[in-house]
């Protein structure tokens, strides 16, 4: 990872924190890999290679006053735009930003807007799993400052990339998220932590789920370190 892209990530949670936006979002997809080093004990380095940072915004009913994340973007050099009618912000060719929303009930799947930040963003039932394994983390940013991040257990972020690998697109991004998978397990099963939550999180799962699991497992011999 360049440092300006690490700088560019510092810089936009900074101004998620002044606006109060921060603890309304998880730190979802490969950037959750950057902030799990301070969670092992072990030499787990993040093998990051994306400037797609996915933001999971918990609950779109809250907050009621509206939180004005497209002018404090723009204000630190993104450029808003909307693909497809999903909001998107771009810095230069150093990140890219998105928000992502669960889908509850018989809700369908597709663009959703969320209301306190005035944007669409694109709705997935398949990081529901994410939001019932949170974890707060606090972690020193490159401007030394100290922020309070929500992210995905990794044992919850191993199971989810599982689960989505058979959906996966593009096609060579499931190759790179098996690899992703393997080396989180390696670093999990060193943990007695981690392998009672990746338990917690295995029995957790419905039917379907548990046989997409573990036919996926199956066929990239996956080994889950389960008691």
């Amino acid at each position: 990872m360049r440092k300006e892209q690490e700088d560019a990530f510092w810089q936009t949670i900074k101004a998620f924190k002044e606006i109060g936006l921060l603890h309304h979002v998880m730190i979802i997809g490969s950037w959750a890999e950057y902030l799990f080093p301070s969670l092992f004990e072990t030499d787990f380095m993040p093998n990051l290679k994306t400037r797609d940072v996915d933001f999971f915004y918990r609950n779109i009913n809250i907050p009621k006053e509206k939180i004005n994340v497209v002018q404090k973007l723009k204000d630190i050099g993104y450029v808003y735009d909307e693909v497809d009618g999903i909001s998107r912000f771009y810095k230069e060719d150093l990140l890219e930003l998105e928000f992502l929303t669960r889908v509850l009930g018989a809700g369908s799947e597709g663009k959703i807007n969320i209301k306190p930040l005035g944007i669409t963003s694109e709705g997935l039932r398949v990081i529901n799993i994410l939001s019932d394994f949170a974890r707060e983390v606090k972690v020193t940013g490159t401007d030394d400052e100290t922020y309070s991040l929500t992210i995905p257990e990794p044992a919850v972020y191993v199971i989810q990339k599982i689960l989505t690998n058979p959906i996966c697109e593009p096609s060579e991004k499931k190759a790179k998220d098996i690899v992703a998978v393997k080396e989180l397990l390696y670093h999990i099963e060193k943990s007695s932590e981690h392998k009672a939550k990746l338990n917690e999180v295995y029995k957790a799962l419905s039917a379907k789920q548990l046989k997409t699991v573990n036919q996926v497992c199956k066929e990239n011999q996956i080994v889950l370190p389960l008691n």
